[in-house]
């Protein structure tokens, strides 16, 4: 086989690791091109929402070779009328479902970057009323990586679902609102908030000077987490380029007892909550 065959294939799900689900779409895929490399991204996020799993996608696509193909399955809609789409953006390729996970993707990509999936020659017969991931979104995948362009799985669309990620917001000169997008497997808080949010607030004066409010606890923004005492909450400008809230040694979504959609406030060490 040629280069093509050799393409990546990651998967972004909801389906956990208890169940066979992803086995079975990387059988699938295998199936049809047996010298595809598939890529576990994540299958721990939240079940039945979209929204995080488009955080998660958004932030972690532009590590994999230009040419990857990245499927993402989070369906409460699956068996419904909701469409399977194909987008396009910065040399990659997305598969999903039209319920907003790709839209992030879709609204990067510009325009005629998505497109409806409606040529069923390329899915798995008969298509289960209750797995996509399986039917449709793998084998697409799998056909993909063997160089089938885009155009053959169905006509561009501009009608797709859009979804906007939250932004924080600005309060008055001296601090920023925003929220919690994601909670990773170590309990540390991955906020809305990105690390020119922060210089932009910071101004003249060193970022450090900020803190952050959450939960009724402030916390220092540092460089690294070794800078404050095990056990003790902390921020940091994560590997994203995210501001996430986080205990040393700690689980710091179960110390604060907040999670997806808490509010924090960043301010001045001077600065008056809610100033």
């Amino acid at each position: 086989m040629g280069d093509d065959a050799r393409r990546v294939i990651t998967l972004l799900t909801d389906f956990g690791g208890s169940d066979p689900f992803v086995g079975v779409m990387k059988g699938v895929i295998l199936e049809i091109n047996p010298d595809a490399v598939i890529v576990d991204l994540y299958h721990g996020t939240t079940a039945h929402d979209p929204s995080e799993a488009a955080f998660v996608l958004v932030t972690s696509y532009r590590y994999f070779p230009k040419g990857t193909i990245h499927v993402a399955v989070v369906d409460p809609g699956v068996g419904g009328p909701r469409r399977p789409i194909l987008a396009t953006c910065d040399g990659h390729l997305f598969v999903g479902p039209d319920n907003g996970l790709l839209g992030p993707i879709a609204e990067r990509g510009g325009p005629s970057s998505v497109r409806a999936i409606t040529a069923a020659r390329y899915f798995l017969q008969p298509v289960s009323a209750t797995f996509h991931g399986r039917d449709v979104f793998a084998p697409v995948a799998g056909h993909l990586s063997l160089g089938a362009e885009p155009d053959r799985f169905g006509h561009p669309i501009e009608d797709y679902v859009r979804l906007t990620l939250p932004r924080p917001s600005q309060r008055g000169a001296r601090s920023i609102t925003g929220e919690i997008l994601h909670v990773d497997r170590f309990g540390n808080l991955v906020t809305n908030i990105a690390g020119g949010d922060l210089e932009l607030l910071a101004s003249e004066r060193p970022m450090t000077s900020l803190v952050v409010q959450i939960a009724g606890r402030t916390a220092p923004i540092v460089a690294y987490y070794a800078q404050v005492a095990p056990g003790a909450p902390g921020a940091v400008i994560g590997s994203a380029d995210y501001l996430e809230i986080f205990v040393h040694q700690g689980d710091a979504s179960r110390l604060l007892r907040v999670g997806r959609g808490a509010e924090l406030v960043i301010s001045s060490e001077k600065a008056e909550p809610g100033a």
